[in-house]
């Protein structure tokens, strides 16, 4: 599952045609994302709570190796990783009331975490939209096919 949402995340239309700047603090608010819509949703499917601690620690820790193949050493990664934690929490709130907010509002969360020099309403817009078709994708998806990583998710606009 952490490979198929990284290649989520390396696709060009973000960089392209959204003009998403690609970053490595954008692509880890991609797979913050990406990760809390699929940890929602299994909430709502299934109540045990250890695959979801599996995954979140698997996913954190694929995260912490990154910093560390980047050449932070034991203390700025050990920072990084309390930071990215609470942020991951600040994300998870705001993907569990998704479903609940008007276009405006998600747009205006999204441009809290992502911007750009060009145009942050199309940014964010675009965003939105495609949080709105992956969040309904994964919603549809069975259990199985989460939990295994089976998933092969097309946005189109």
């Amino acid at each position: 599952m952490y490979n198929k949402i990284v290649f989520l995340t390396r696709k060009n239309f973000f960089y392209v045609d959204f003009k998403l700047h690609d970053s490595f603090s954008n692509r880890i608010y991609l797979i913050l994302f990406h990760l809390c819509f699929i940890l929602v949703d299994l909430k709502n499917k299934r109540n045990d709570k250890n695959y979801q601690q599996a995954i979140f620690d698997f996913f954190f820790k694929q995260i912490e190796l990154n910093f560390r193949e980047l050449g932070y050493g034991d203390t700025a990664v050990n920072n990084k990783m309390k930071n990215l934690i609470s942020l991951f929490y600040e994300i998870l709130i705001k993907c569990k009331k998704w479903k609940l907010l008007q276009n405006d509002s998600k747009n205006n969360l999204l441009l809290n975490f992502f911007s750009n020099n060009y145009n942050n309403k199309i940014l964010s817009n675009n965003l939105t939209n495609y949080f709105d078709k992956f969040s309904s994708f994964v919603e549809d998806m069975s259990l199985n096919s989460i939990t295994k990583g089976v998933f092969n998710f097309i946005y189109k606009e």
